[in-house]
């Protein structure tokens, strides 16, 4: 009996190890909506993977087969290290968990015949990963941000532990997570493995800063926090609350020396500059109680703003304003800024978040409350506004 214990715990160790071996980063949840959402992984090693959905109802996920969600591309399965998944056809407003299947590719020399090694479970954690949907009949919208963590893994991680899990819509990273995208497994890495707990359960949304726009890289960037519109910007609502996510570029002109004849955000922005135009004229924003708008640099002209935010706030400010913007959540200056609705002709506040705090939001058709916390958890700055 005792051997046959020890090889049953044997045999459970073997198949953890094994199930662990190949996932490097992840998963994280991304483009969140009120019917589906994405589940992003990274692998050592090309494996051929899949998602299983089950509902948030207490049974055992054995307890029946669970769907099965694929990442295919024209008709075909997708084997690689970089995985993404839509999960599609959910309820607004509903939790449900999840777990990611794979098996690695061991021979795929031939177009007839590939070889796969053993199907594993690769999203093993302490605790079941789940994720809620969106849903515009919330009375409440709850939600974190953080920004400007420039690779400080630890600071990411504290700042982020004490997170409630189940009573916060999403997470939102405003930018300069890291300093450069030299390379996308190390953007990977710096941006979701110090919160790898709180991105497995809350839907990121991820506004580019400009940092995020330089290094060999840049361009792939994207696939590890694909939107709704194929862009970095987008909108989308939660509850009473309806959100425009913006790029603004980078922050000097294009003819910088630091860009190496590589930028064209001027271009760039002018794009942005019409969808945004059409986006504040969609009825599901037009409709929403409260308005906010996400955009890692801010409009704002104080002393010493470059030319990104000038530009920004040229032509993107009036356009805000016509729409009712209520408040602009930002990042880049590393301090707190607090700019009320009338400065620089705007008619709606800009608060900029430190670096070195987590902006905790709560959102009702009526009120907007903001908190800042340290990584000690000591509250820093408050601000409410009343509609």
């Amino acid at each position: 009996m005792k051997k046959m214990i020890v090889a049953t715990l044997l045999g459970l160790f073997a198949f953890t190890a094994a199930a662990q071996s190949n996932l490097i980063y992840g998963p994280w949840v991304s483009q969140i909506g009120q019917n589906g959402f994405t589940v992003l992984w990274v692998t050592e090693k090309p494996s051929l993977d899949y998602v299983e959905i089950a509902p948030d109802d207490g049974t055992a996920f054995e307890k029946k087969t669970r769907d099965r969600f694929y990442q295919v591309s024209h008709g075909r399965r997708v084997a690689g290290r970089f995985h993404h998944v839509r999960i599609e056809n959910l309820e607004p407003g509903t939790r449900y968990r999840y777990r990611v299947v794979g098996q690695i590719v061991k021979d795929d020399s031939s177009p007839y015949r590939i070889s796969y090694g053993s199907k594993v479970l690769i999203s093993r954690s302490k605790r079941e990963l789940s994720v809620r949907t969106l849903t515009t009949e919330a009375d409440t919208c709850r939600f974190s941000m953080l920004n400007d963590i420039h690779f400080d893994d630890k600071r990411f991680s504290d700042l982020a532990a004490p997170i409630d899990l189940r009573k916060t819509d999403f997470l939102v990273l405003n930018g300069d997570i890291v300093s450069y995208a030299q390379s996308i497994d190390t953007v990977a890495k710096h941006s979701i493995v110090p919160i790898a707990v709180q991105a497995g359960q809350m839907p990121i949304i991820y506004a580019r800063g400009n940092h995020e726009g330089r290094g060999r890289d840049f361009d792939k960037v994207y696939d590890l926090f694909p939107t709704p519109t194929g862009e970095f910007w987008y909108s989308f609502r939660q509850g009473p609350a309806a959100f425009i996510v913006l790029d603004g570029g980078e922050d000097k002109p294009d003819s910088s020396h630091e860009y190496a004849g590589t930028a064209d955000y001027d271009s760039y922005r002018l794009m942005e500059t019409e969808w945004l135009q059409e986006a504040v004229k969609d009825p599901l924003f037009v409709s929403a109680p409260v308005k906010i708008c996400i955009i890692h640099m801010p409009t704002i002209t104080e002393k010493n703003v470059w030319y990104g935010e000038n530009w920004i706030t040229e032509h993107w400010a009036p356009i805000l304003n016509a729409a009712g913007i209520d408040l602009m959540l930002s990042a880049h200056h590393h301090k707190w800024i607090c700019s009320e609705a009338g400065n620089d002709g705007r008619d709606y506040p800009v608060l900029v978040n430190s670096n070195l705090e987590r902006m905790d939001v709560t959102v009702t058709a009526n009120t907007i409350t903001v908190h800042t916390h340290d990584t000690t958890g000591a509250q820093i700055h408050q601000w409410s506004l009343s509609k």
